[in-house]
């Protein structure tokens, strides 16, 4: 195996961010695929839909945890495959937005979570706040939202609850955005090794799909309004 198999050699900074967005957008890409995929088999598979969707998230938590585990170690053609994997899962598992809400407020939540996540990236990649200091905070706000929400959703199912907690989470992706983005100079510092570019595209792309889902939740319009 070449040493360009598993590193970026000798890359500038730059050269290792470009390719961290690079990854970004052809994940993006194969998540259209997937939900473009997930879309025409959820019209076929009627209620067996919902049993290929669970299966499908399990597969991403199994995706997620083996390719973060010993990531260095790993070959870069193993963890490129299990990121375009990634990618095409999580999108069919999102396909299902096309079947709740409007074409027009999934084009407008696109576009808003673009430009939003747009000036947050920059926001992280040029402040000089270290923002490493945060992410344990993001995180046990994540985790705590969704226990909350799974309390309300057995014992409250208070409606006003729910949108709290929406606004609350859409905060909290924003703020990983930029936490995320500036990671990927500390990822550059720790080693040159490709797969931590691929890496670091997944956390940005997992903060971008997360965003949209909030935003979609917060001002999107339903086909049954």
């Amino acid at each position: 195996m070449s040493n360009y198999d598993n590193t970026i050699n000798h890359v500038s900074k730059l050269d290792f961010l470009n390719r961290v967005f690079v990854y970004l957008g052809i994940g993006m890409g194969l998540n259209a695929v997937g939900a473009f995929a997930g879309n025409i088999i959820l019209r076929a598979a009627g209620g067996l839909y919902a049993v290929l969707v669970l299966g499908m998230i399990i597969a991403e938590f199994v995706l997620t945890f083996v390719m973060s585990s010993n990531l260095s170690s790993r070959s870069t053609s193993s963890v490129r495959g299990m990121y375009i994997a990634y990618s095409l899962i999580n999108g069919f598992t999102l396909s299902i937005i096309f079947e709740v809400y409007t074409t027009a407020s999934i084009l407008m939540a696109f576009v808003t979570t673009a430009v939003v996540f747009g000036s947050l990236a920059v926001i992280g990649k040029t402040t000089k706040i270290d923002l490493s200091r945060f992410g344990t905070m993001f995180m046990v706000g994540l985790i705590s939202c969704i226990v909350i929400s799974l309390f309300n959703m057995v014992f409250f199912r208070a409606s006003g609850i729910d949108l709290f907690l929406c606004y609350v989470e859409t905060l909290l992706f924003m703020g990983l955005i930029a936490y995320d983005t500036q990671m990927i100079d500390r990822y550059y510092a720790q080693s040159e090794n490709e797969n931590y570019a691929i890496f670091a595209a997944l956390q940005l792309e997992l903060d971008f799909i997360n965003l949209l889902l909030r935003v979609l939740q917060l001002f999107g319009h339903r086909r049954d309004d």
